[in-house]
């Protein structure tokens, strides 16, 4: 390496100089760095430049006798000396700037005036060596030798460096890496380079190294500058993003203003625009929507109503059957509307929904007669939205409809008028609401409408059996706690009048006695459990009780209120109810039909009041092993496994199949039949594709790229990747209501995958459907995997080729 260096050190001088002088030259035009600083490390460049310039002379014309040589050695080596010491003074006006502006000092501190009385003295030393010969003298033949005091011409540099480094350590805490890491190089490097040179005489490792160092100090000055201007920058976008949410958040606090000032119009009690918005938004992420284009629904749904501000009271307010002329009056809303927004020039977006939320997909709306996707579609999915709305909020002559209804409902105007992919993904919204959240909230109707209510209510009171019963509270898989307490009804004895439990199923989670209303919501009553221990099985299975007896509560005074504590959880097809009192602890286990249904939970019981009702879901999941199993399990497979275990599907995705990676080529077959309560066309298998770190649907990482229905429609939830669905009704597809009825027999399906670096196409025919999904994921994803799930389905014999 020395002899490298000692070889092409006069070319290795030649381009360090070369660059300094560029480097020096850009420091001086430079505009991010400020004055002083900048006046420093121009100052500083230009003497590396010198120095090593001179350097590189001062070894060229060593020994030479000519005229030329014996003036050029001369003032070489004098430059050497002279701008080593301006180098350190250069450095010393950089950091004392950094001391005032960066670290804040008010006085630069009393070293670094030392460290300019230093290198005045070392600058008056050279000029005196001239005359006196104290660092080096030339002979009669030109050549360079070292004076008697030659050491004095490092000491002094190496003090002013010493010193400097004092300053640098003490404040390097205050100061960015950008800044104090260049800085302790300049001053440590040199100083190493002064040791190795006293070894390696014949190199100019100590010129060179201060060069060096000086370049990478502009360079890291640069940076800092740049990192800090970058910092300005993102603070004033900041700034400024904050100050654009809060004018939107004022903009939006505002439209929810006027709209709640419109639906109070109508005698809305609840609020209808804001419900609307919500769902759109919800909507509209679901439909794959960026944020900002969702945020835009969200305010367009918002202000869908606004054109009824001038829609007369009369008409609003009509509970009948409006005339021809109030209707069209009322149509005017639409076109109002659209004028009021249209004059936002900063939101063109707004007046969308406004305008065209009446529109039907098969053009049969108003105010313009729009077809299909010529609906803006914004304005289709305010349409369903306000349609789901209107059908769970609470209206004069009736409660929110069930849930079951609601699907229903929207499913039959699919394609007349509703676009049918956005009922497709309102329907999925409703099939993941599992506890009918998504409706107008019983709170604002306790008093009216819902006093039956017992997450609400604080007391019931309880005449003949049955004739009030508690809204139902849905029993799951994680346990929930109730307790309330209980007195007889005066002229009662404690034994004739218990609360009870009622366990059932229904669309609307309500107990019914209805013949009409039973059949209608699908409603099944499981089984009864008093608080005596007595057990009633009506559509369960069988059930187990055990009972530990403290004391006998029918001795005790009839007017007193005696407290009990329920537990419920749900394990598959089997329900477990603990019921704790001061005086006994009892277990119930019910085996219910099979594990398809959900289990509601209901409050009733005869001549007597419970009071101080509180109702705690908590997140405590329950686990094999916590309910003893009291009857075989129940399934509908009608074959056996394949590749992989059957798998039956009780609810909306709740359970997925062994997942394959998706390899060119891929055929995967299985047999499906939809379980005895499937009703809708998507209660069929659906086709995931996904990654994950582990393979696993609720693996690390998971991204869902497409979920298929196999009725033709996109159930993706989220999704990271670009799907085109063709779905195509061939001549031998006999309707829906047939399509149902194969699935529920049994239906053998072929599912044929192919894969080209990211697309990945799948394709199947099924009862007169033909289906062709093709998925563009994101690029660099490796591995894809594909399984099945569905909706109320048993798939079985599943198989891959």
């Amino acid at each position: 390496m020395f002899e490298f260096l000692q070889a092409h050190q006069l070319n290795i001088m030649l381009g360090m100089s070369s660059i300094c002088f560029a480097v020096g030259f850009f420091a001086l035009i430079t505009k991010s760095l400020p004055r002083k600083r900048k006046l420093a490390i121009t100052d500083l460049e230009f003497s590396a430049c010198i120095l090593l310039y001179s350097d590189r002379m001062a070894y060229i014309y060593h020994g030479d006798p000519s005229n030329t040589g014996y003036w050029l050695v001369r003032i070489a080596n004098f430059l050497v000396f002279f701008m080593t010491i301006s180098v350190v003074h250069a450095f010393n006006l950089y950091v004392s700037d950094l001391c005032r502006n960066e670290i804040g000092l008010a006085k630069v501190p009393f070293r670094l005036r030392i460290v300019e009385i230093i290198t005045g003295v070392g600058w008056f030393l050279v000029i005196l060596s001239q005359f006196i010969g104290l660092y080096y003298y030339f002979d009669e033949t030109n050549a360079y030798h070292r004076g008697p005091g030659f050491i004095i011409c490092y000491l002094i540099p190496f003090l002013a460096l010493f010193i400097q480094l004092s300053v640098v350590f003490q404040y390097a805490g205050k100061l960015s890496l950008f800044i104090s890491i260049p800085m302790l190089l300049f001053t440590i490097l040199p100083i190493i380079a002064s040791i190795c040179q006293a070894f390696f005489y014949g190199v100019s490792l100590t010129n060179m190294s201060i060069v060096a160092t000086g370049v990478v100090l502009y360079i890291f000055a640069i940076m800092e500058m740049n990192e800090k201007y970058e910092s300005a920058q993102k603070r004033k976008l900041d700034e400024a993003n904050e100050a654009n949410r809060s004018v939107m958040k004022s903009f939006e606090q505002t439209a929810v203003a006027v709209a709640r000032a419109v639906d109070s119009r109508e005698g809305r009690k609840g609020g209808h625009s804001q419900r609307v918005a919500d769902y759109s938004r919800e909507i509209a992420r679901n439909l794959g929507m960026s944020e900002k284009e969702c945020y835009k629904v969200y305010l367009s749904a918002v202000l869908h109503d606004i054109g009824k501000i001038v829609t007369p009271d009369t008409i609003l307010e009509n509970k009948g059957r409006l005339t021809e002329k109030e209707k069209e009056i009322l149509h005017e809303h639409v076109i109002t509307g659209g004028e009021i927004l249209s004059t936002v020039d900063d939101y063109p977006f707004l007046k969308t929904a406004a305008k065209y939320h009446h529109e039907r997909y098969d053009s049969k709306g108003y105010p313009e007669g729009l077809r299909g996707e010529d609906i803006p579609l914004t304005a289709r999915i305010v349409a369903v939205a306000n349609a789901y709305d209107e059908m769970t909020s609470y209206k004069d002559d009736r409660e929110p409809m069930a849930q079951g209804r609601v699907r229903k409902n929207l499913a039959s105007e699919a394609g007349k008028k509703f676009d049918p992919h956005i009922v497709d993904v309102m329907i999925g919204m409703i099939d993941r609401d599992t506890e009918y959240m998504m409706k107008e909230a019983d709170e604002e109707y306790v008093e009216e409408a819902d006093k039956s209510d017992i997450t609400v209510v604080n007391r019931m009171h309880f005449d003949n059996y049955k004739e009030q019963v508690s809204d139902g509270i849905r029993v799951t898989g994680e346990y929930l706690k109730l307790r309330f307490e209980s007195r007889p009804d005066v002229g009662y004895e404690r034994k004739n009048a218990l609360p009870t439990v009622i366990l059932f199923d229904s669309f609307d989670r309500c107990v019914h006695r209805n013949e009409r209303t039973i059949k209608n919501l699908r409603y099944l009553e499981f089984g009864e459990i008093w608080m005596d221990g007595h057990v009633i099985c009506t559509a369960a299975r069988t059930s187990k009780s055990e009972v530990t007896t403290i004391s006998d509560p029918l001795r005790t005074d009839e007017n007193e209120w005696m407290a009990y504590e329920l537990e419920a959880v749900l394990l598959k097809d089997h329900v477990k109810i603990r019921i704790n009192s001061k005086y006994s602890e009892r277990s119930v286990i019910m085996a219910l039909p099979d594990s398809t249904r959900y289990v509601f939970l209901a409050l009733a019981g005869e001549h007597c009041t419970i009071r101080n009702i509180t109702v705690t879901k908590t997140h405590d999941e329950v686990k094999e092993g916590d309910i003893e199993r009291i009857a075989p399990e129940v399934d509908f497979f009608t074959r056996k496994d394949g590749d992989i275990p059957n798998i039956q599907i009780d609810g909306y995705r709740e359970s997925t199949s062994e997942a394959r990676p998706v390899e060119d080529g891929m055929r995967i077959f299985f047999r499906t039949e939809s379980l005895p309560i499937a009703d809708l066309v998507h209660h069929c298998p659906y086709l995931l594709l996904y990654s994950s770190d582990d393979g696993e649907v609720t693996g690390r990482n998971y991204q869902e790229f497409a979920c298929i229905r196999l009725d033709g429609d996109d159930a993706t939830y989220e999704g990271k990747a670009q799907n085109k669905l063709t779905v195509h009704k061939r001549s031998d597809f006999g309707g829906w209501d047939a399509w149902k009825e194969i699935n529920k027999k049994g239906l053998d399906y072929e599912i044929r995958l192919s894969r080209r670096k990211n697309r990945i196409r799948m394709e199947t025919e099924n009862a007169g459907i033909s289906i062709d999904c093709l998925t563009v994921v994101p690029e660099g994803t490796d591995c894809v995997y594909i399984a099945l799930t569905g909706n109320l389905c048993a798939l079985m014999d599943i198989r891959f080729r």
